[in-house]
């Protein structure tokens, strides 16, 4: 389901204003919609107007020169054909070209036919900026719009303008009113060219049209040079809202935002066609209703009825004259029915319940006014009241992760939510609701048609237990105990009112009737079990009159019960406020304690999973204390929670009811981990309160062997941290590879050193080449990694500066400029450093002998007789190795420098990993030694980058990419 974008500030003003939801109009383009993918290319048509990057397909026929082959228009704008002259192509249309083609074949080519199509389409370059989602550079097709590129820039944001978006072009500006293109108009979509810029300016002033017209929304006003500086009139605000839906007589109220910020209405009376000329400016609101009622003196019934519409006021004067005409279809839910009037003294339409069987046994009646509505319930309609989707949003008070299947599940959801601490969010029926087990059926048509009818219904329900069909069902004025059996399936049991919040709730009542709020189930006292039970339920209290007799035996208890905490929630008559009492699991099962029970208690115990759950910030679980508990019972866990840190395996924070065992709370948080240090636990304890105002903390070292671990105990608001042992060994281990005897990961502790670890590896073997040890350090392949992305951060950054001045460089210089950018986000660095690597030399010079660090990678190449050309030559090698051999020599069999070689900035990188410039030149007669395993670097020119900013530091950062793409390249050849 595609979702709604969240109102913009100016959405939101209107619609408060107006009191109904209006929207921008035209934004609803810009929407993205799932499944929808944007065509790669627009069709051309003979009007297309070529260039650079267009592809043809030319095909000649005759006897001498057929062919037919795809030609790209050049950079030049040219098409270079076989046996004809070159064609100019750039700025002229498909249909031109086809027409001097035709002519050139004629004229050279006797008897020959040539036809033209267009096959490949070229990607144009637009710089989108403004009040859009995505600003910056973005490609379309060469016969892209303005609206090709507003969609591939993400669209007009909902606080930018439709009316005057720029299109520059060539230094010249032209202004595009979109609304053009919403209603139909020639040139409101303009083709683009490459190198077009398009800026979308903050929306312009507003106003909103709301109520009966065929459009209601939020309309921009055209800019004053469109109207020639007239403003709009009131007959031109209502042509964009498509006018009033009725041809009637409106009643239109312009309500006008005054300086002091107060509305002023101005109410006025138009027919059909009826001029209005009077002005409209920025802020306005209009609203159309109806100039007068069409229809009078009628009254409707609706839902479960053979024959729903209007009657006459006249023949159902009624409730029981217009229920005796209605009908009604087969079970019908007589106890609850609700009537839609018009509220005498607000004017309002309110909705009061009416009781069906009365009215139908002769008991009560009432009076009907014009316009009322009578809506009757079927049982299928009441059983939804006990669906998965009601009760979701009863356990969580308004909110729910599902998509709302009705409007009347939206009503009740944000009645819910917009009072979360009221008696349907929190009252009896929503606790004892997560207990229901939820039927499954779509949402009824009724609740879609009258939204409200759902929360109403929900307000008047009684929760009915002990019987067939237990549910939640609505009653009105105090319905028969006997009737809302019968309508739940009825039952062995006496019922009566086990829970009454007008009484102050808890007590049991043998009432005739219940109304909205009241549980209705036996009448013996009863207590609940509820959460991490092996069988949670409703008991006698006479069976479970106590903790002990309920959980003492120990098979409530399943596994993964949180021992150290539980709750009773129990509501105090006398205060008529609910309350919550901890205890401890553990001390109850193992008899340790104990406390009574009363009637309507409910007992709840938690799961390890939950406890952990509410104790971390915005993690709850579905179902757990953080997500649907009471915020008074998530205060209680806070409250009465122990920190516990350190080297344990399940650090938090834990609830406990008073003074626990500190070896009972550390078995709770999973116990020790091998590492922790069982001779050093720190408790910091409150002290007893001393000075007024303040509160002090005293901290204790103990020891679980010893006798002072033994008998500790610790208590809310402690803090426990278990100190972990010293240990010298290493996170991660480091890696050998290559030319030693036995390669592969170990294991190192802290200031362990090369030397050490090559004799742990057997040491090296006789083809070994030392001088040739590529060492990669992890935290220096991150710092690199971090470096190159930053330059290829700044690339962009200038690329976007530079397009937007008015003579930006050449597209293939912007073009290269990208691959540099992506080449420097592409490398992939080996965070290689230069070390000594011989045992030999190690021995000799113990300074030279690195510390090694956690992730350090170490080659050992076997002695190699090749040298390695790299970087801009035009095939990067390998190349054997010869005493004779000079530099030159090896990037000649390398098939010689690039195009876009800086000769000038060459070197060679030696084994070991540090370098030396190398001077390439005729008349330079100075020779660079090379060893064997030497990679010759050959970087790029910066020419092509002139415009960057940081354009000194352009042939480093050069050399530094072709030394990391030259470290990965030796890595794979060898």
């Amino acid at each position: 389901m595609e979702s709604a974008a969240p109102a913009s500030p100016i959405e939101a003003a209107f619609s408060r204003r107006a009191g109904a939801p209006l929207k921008l109009y035209g934004h609803d383009l810009f929407t993205p919609r799932p499944g929808k993918v944007p065509p790669s290319f627009g069709t051309a048509q003979n009007d297309y107007l070529l260039g650079p990057g267009d592809e043809l397909r030319i095909t000649i026929h005759g006897a001498i020169y057929p062919s037919s082959r795809r030609y790209a228009v050049d950079s030049n704008g040219d098409v270079i054909l076989d046996h004809l002259r070159p064609l100019r192509a750039a700025g002229r249309t498909i249909a031109d070209l086809r027409r001097q083609l035709e002519a050139e074949v004629t004229l050279s080519m006797a008897g020959h036919e040539a036809f033209l199509s267009l096959e490949g389409m070229r990607r144009m370059g637009i710089l989108v900026t403004g009040a859009v989602v995505s600003p910056g550079r973005h490609e379309v097709s060469g016969s892209g719009t303005l609206l090709d590129a507003l969609l591939a820039a993400g669209g007009v944001d909902r606080l930018g303008s439709l009316r005057t978006i720029r299109l520059i072009r060539g230094g010249n500006s032209r202004t595009i009113d979109f609304y053009g293109l919403l209603q139909g108009l020639d040139g409101s979509d303009p083709a683009l060219r490459d190198g077009d810029r398009i800026v979308v300016p903050p929306i312009g002033p507003t106003i909103a049209v709301a109520g009966e017209v065929k459009r209601p929304g939020i309309y921009e006003l055209a800019p004053a040079e469109q109207t020639d500086g007239a403003p709009m009139s009131m007959a031109g605000a209502l042509a964009l809202a498509g006018g009033p839906i009725q041809p009637a007589p409106a009643r239109i109220v312009r309500f006008a935002l005054g300086s002091d910020g107060i509305e002023t209405p101005d109410e006025a009376t138009r027919g059909p066609g009826e001029p209005d000329d009077r002005p409209v400016t920025a802020g306005d609101l209009l609203i159309v209703s109806p100039a007068r009622d069409h229809r009078r003196g009628t009254v409707t019934i609706a839902g479960h009825v053979r024959r729903p519409g209007p009657r006459a006021l006249a023949e159902a004067e009624t409730l029981a004259s217009l229920i005796g005409s209605a009908d009604l279809l087969a079970d019908p839910y007589l106890p609850f029915a609700a009537l839609e009037t018009t509220d005498p003294r607000s004017l309002a339409r309110v909705l009061s319940p009416v009781d069906l069987q009365a009215v139908l046994d002769g008991r009560s009646d009432r009076l009907l006014g014009g316009d009322d509505i009578l809506v009757v319930l079927g049982s299928r309609d009441i059983g939804f009241l006990s669906s998965r989707p009601v009760l979701d949003l009863l356990r969580r008070a308004g909110r729910s992760r599902d998509p709302a299947e009705c409007a009347g599940l939206e009503v009740l959801a944000r009645r819910l939510s917009g009072d979360p601490e009221g008696v349907l969010a929190r009252g009896p029926l929503a606790r004892a609701a997560k207990d229901l087990t939820p039927s499954t059926m779509p949402c009824p048509r009724v609740f879609d048609e009258h939204p409200d009818l759902l929360a109403f219904a929900m307000e008047h329900a009684v929760l009915v237990r002990g019987v067939l069909q237990p549910g939640l069902y609505p009653a009105a004025d105090r319905s028969d105990l006997a009737t809302l059996s019968r309508a739940a399936g009825g039952g062995p049991r006496r019922l009566g009112v086990v829970s009454d919040p007008a009484s102050g709730g808890g007590s049991a009542s043998v009432a005739a009737g219940a109304e909205g709020g009241d549980i209705v189930d036996s009448v013996s006292p009863r207590i609940e079990l509820a959460g991490h039970a092996r069988f949670p339920g409703t008991r006698l209290l006479s069976q479970a009159p106590s903790l002990r007799a309920l959980l003492g035996d120990g098979s409530q208890v399943p596994n993964g019960l949180y021992p150290l905490f539980g709750v009773i929630e129990r509501y105090d008559r006398r205060r008529l406020t609910g309350r919550l009492i901890a205890f401890s699991p553990h001390e109850i099962v193992q008899g340790l304690s104990d406390r009574p029970l009363a009637d309507g208690d409910t007992v709840r115990l938690f799961s390890f999973a939950e406890i952990r759950s509410a104790m971390t910030p915005r993690t709850g679980t579905s179902g757990g204390p953080g997500e649907s508990a009471a915020p008074a019972l998530l205060a209680l866990l806070s409250d009465r929670s122990v920190d516990v840190h350190g080297a344990v395996r399940e650090p938090g924070a834990y609830p406990v009811d008073g003074s626990v065992g500190l070896d009972l709370l550390l078995s709770a948080a999973g116990g020790l981990n091998d590492l922790a240090d069982r001779n050093s636990v720190e408790i910091t304890a409150r002290e007893p309160p001393g000075d007024a105002g303040s509160v002090t903390s005293a901290r204790r070292v103990v020891s679980l062997d010893a006798a002072n671990g033994l008998a500790a105990v610790v208590g809310p608001g402690d803090s426990v941290r278990v100190n972990p042992l010293f240990s010298d060994r290493e996170p991660y281990a480091v890696t050998i590879e290559g030319e030693v005897k036995r390669p592969g990961s170990f294991d190192v502790i802290r200031g362990e050193r090369l030397s050490s670890l090559l004799k742990r590896a057997g040491g090296l073997t006789d083809q070994a080449y030392p001088a040739g040890a590529v060492f990669a350090r992890e935290s220096v392949r991150r710092q690199q990694a971090e470096s190159f992305a930053a330059i290829a951060r700044n690339i962009d950054r200038d690329i976007s500066v530079v397009l937007a001045r008015p003579d930006p460089p050449p597209a293939a210089q912007i073009e290269q400029a990208r691959t540099l950018s992506s080449e420097f986000r592409e490398a992939q660095p080996i965070g290689r450093i230069t070390v000594e690597a011989d045992p030999a030399r190690l021995a000799l010079r113990p300074e030279l002998d690195i510390v090694l660090e956690p992730g350090d990678r170490i080659f050992f190449p076997k002695r190699p007789l090749t040298v390695t050309v790299t970087g801009e030559v035009l095939a990067p090698a390998s190349l054997q190795f010869s005493p004779a051999k000079e530099a030159d020599d090896y990037i000649g069999e390398a098939g010689g420098m690039t195009q876009y070689a800086d000769a000038s900035r060459a070197f060679v990188l030696k084994p070991d990993g540090s370098a030396q410039p190398l001077k390439i030149s005729f008349w330079n007669h100075e020779r660079t030694a090379l060893v064997p395993g030497s990679t010759i670097i050959v970087p790029r020119d910066p020419e092509p980058f002139h415009f960057f900013r940081f354009t000194q530091n352009v042939g480093g950062l050069l050399s530094q990419l072709a030394v990391a793409a030259a470290a990965v390249f030796v890595l794979t050849d060898r």
